[in-house]
């Protein structure tokens, strides 16, 4: 079982990557927004919300690891916002990647980042809009985008990643110029360069 982490700054393209390389590959698409909104729905953005959302991503993970005989997909691909000047949030990488790698597993850490006017043209994509209910209001949303870059460092320093996490595969692609589907495609034979083989899901 394996964790592709898939992760860069808002409107950079990781839910529509992660959709074209779940078509490729034996693994299933976890986007950050599918946690969040579940509880959203009920109790709005709220900080009980991420604290549950945080819960239930890592129970899943701890799940997925500890059965694997009885999963339905040999990896979880899931696609994240992180703060690289954050350390609470290198603690969450590498608490779910200590998760896989302590029962055996494997992690790739693949990271995108873009152009500022391509990922605010893409923050009104059709797509974006009908799969993150918050992202709706899109003069809201385009204001956190800009005030989390003021905010946070969201894409690494050259080498930052493999200093922290030298037991991870890592591979960091610029979007500003790919669709989807080529960003994808690229990621499988990164992916099948480094063994990680399993492209049909079991029957």
């Amino acid at each position: 079982m394996d964790l592709i982490l898939i992760v860069g700054p808002q409107a950079v393209g990781k839910m529509t990557v992660g959709q074209a390389l779940e078509k490729k590959i034996d693994a299933r698409l976890l986007f950050n927004h599918e946690t969040i909104d579940l509880f959203a729905r009920f109790l709005g953005y709220t900080r009980d919300t991420f604290r549950l959302s945080e819960v239930v991503r890592y129970d899943l993970f701890k799940a997925f690891t500890e059965q694997p005989e009885s999963n339905v997909t040999h990896g979880i691909i899931f696609t994240v916002v992180a703060g690289f000047d954050a350390d609470s949030d290198w603690d969450i990488l590498r608490s779910w990647s200590s998760l896989f790698l302590d029962a055996g597993g494997n992690v790739f850490f693949i990271e995108l980042e873009a152009d500022l006017d391509v990922r605010l043209k893409r923050n009104k994509s059709e797509l974006r809009l009908s799969m993150k209910p918050s992202k709706r209001d899109v003069d809201f949303s385009e204001a956190e985008l800009l005030q989390s870059m003021e905010k946070h460092r969201l894409n690494s320093f050259d080498g930052e990643v493999e200093a922290k996490f030298p037991e991870v595969s890592y591979l960091k692609l610029n979007t500003t110029e790919l669709s989807a589907e080529v960003t994808a495609g690229k990621i499988n034979d990164w992916l099948l360069e480094r063994g990680y083989n399993k492209t049909t899901r079991p029957e």
